[in-house]
């Protein structure tokens, strides 16, 4: 059997003002289109579905229409929620979601699988209906069953069990069992993710969960998550399928886990080759199939005008981020950057205007610091008339503080 693992898709990310939803459409249609040529039976997609808890109308529909993509010529569809997700409104269409042979993975219990579906997908009235005979010899190739723990996924002989844990938030994990708080955060997940295995076998055996792993034997508290070390995971596992990394990343061997990175760069840090793991339960091997879908993200330096539509220019294709570092833009000019169809974040260097501030502002009259707040504002000297009123009006200030 062969399975696609997938992460972070993110949907109705935005990049600044920037919407990127037709370029994940785009990310969606590449998966597909691996997944037919690499012959896949499963598409795994380990949490951070969307990117808010309440996402958009527009960036459902781009999920609803995406999973029914993927389930196309008769695959199996795992959606796991992240810790971006509400699971509650992810599994929202779970008994539609049944009968398409999609998994919408926001618990631990999934032995009530199938209650919504039929027992067997529906013949056609007659084969000489082709299509149709064709779509119901598709949707008996794959058979998924429903267990405490996650689901078991059968291809003819072959059984793959999957164990699904969604992020162990605090509030998830007290719903999913009574929580001793006299154990530490980490050996409760790892409590949870023993309990989600028990089912494994001498089948394959994978784990797909959302965390946040360090090679660090200590639970660690990082903007508001918490960095698990890798020893929460069961040994048990033959494949543990990762979210919530950005990169491609293997973070153990024994047993074997990688994140499978986001299909999109959704940061200016975050490296640009993206690509999905493809699992061979047969061979025991995991591969990588390069993504080109999607804008690649650029920040580059510059110091005038001229040269941040130069630059503006030559990454036409990308989003840009400017560093700007020159003299001060006027009005016209930055409308023309933000314009740009390739602008997306201008960042003035704050090192070179405090040093401009120090070196301007230190022992300056009021007319010398008027002079050079006006070029920076406006780009031009002021006129002697102005210079003139300004000083009035300095002076009858003085004149009624004394």
């Amino acid at each position: 059997m062969k399975i696609l693992h997938t992460a972070d898709l993110h949907l109705g990310k935005k990049l600044n003002k920037a919407a990127r939803l037709d370029e994940q459409c785009d990310v969606i249609k590449q998966l597909s289109e691996i997944a037919d040529t690499e012959e896949v039976d499963v598409v795994l997609i380990a949490g951070d579905i969307f990117d808010t808890s309440v996402p958009t109308s527009e960036a459902e529909r781009v999920f609803y229409r995406s999973i029914l993509t993927l389930a196309e010529r008769g695959r199996a569809v795992i959606a796991l929620a992240g810790n971006h997700d509400d699971e509650r409104r992810l599994c929202a269409a779970k008994p539609l979601a049944d009968l398409q042979g999609i998994v919408l993975a926001g618990e631990l219990d999934y032995s009530a699988l199938g209650e919504e579906t039929l027992s067997d997908p529906t013949p056609p009235p007659s084969l000489f209906g082709l299509f149709d005979a064709a779509d119901y010899i598709q949707k008996q190739r794959i058979k998924i069953v429903g267990r405490y723990g996650g689901v078991t996924v059968v291809k003819g002989d072959e059984k793959v069990n999957i164990a699904l844990v969604p992020y162990p938030a605090e509030s998830r994990l007290s719903r999913w069992a009574k929580q001793d708080y006299s154990i530490d955060y980490s050996d409760r997940v790892k409590q949870t993710l023993v309990s989600a295995c028990e089912f494994f076998d001498d089948n394959y055996n994978i784990l797909c969960t959302h965390l946040f792993l360090s090679k660090s034997e200590v639970a660690e508290s990082l903007g508001g998550l918490v960095s698990l070390p890798v020893s929460v995971l069961p040994e048990t596992a033959d494949y543990v399928a990762l979210g919530h990394v950005h990169k491609h990343f293997r973070v153990s061997k024994h047993p074997l886990a990688e994140y499978s990175g986001s299909p999109l760069q959704y940061a200016y840090d975050e490296g640009r080759t993206k690509s999905v793991n493809i699992i061979d339960t047969q061979k025991r091997t995991v591969s990588q199939v390069v993504l080109t879908a999607g804008k690649n993200l650029t920040e580059t330096d510059a110091d005038n005008f001229d040269e941040c539509m130069h630059k503006l220019d030559f990454y036409s294709g990308d989003y840009v981020r400017l560093k700007y570092s020159g003299e001060p833009l006027t009005r016209d000019e930055t409308a023309q950057i933000r314009s740009h169809p390739a602008f997306n974040d201008l960042v003035i260097t704050a090192t070179l205007r405090g040093e401009a501030k120090v070196e301007r502002r230190a022992h300056l009259s009021d007319a010398e610091i008027f002079d050079m707040y006006y070029k920076h504002r406006y780009n031009v000297e002021p006129t002697a008339e102005l210079k003139a009123v300004f000083d009035e009006l300095m002076g009858e200030l003085k004149n009624e503080t004394r």
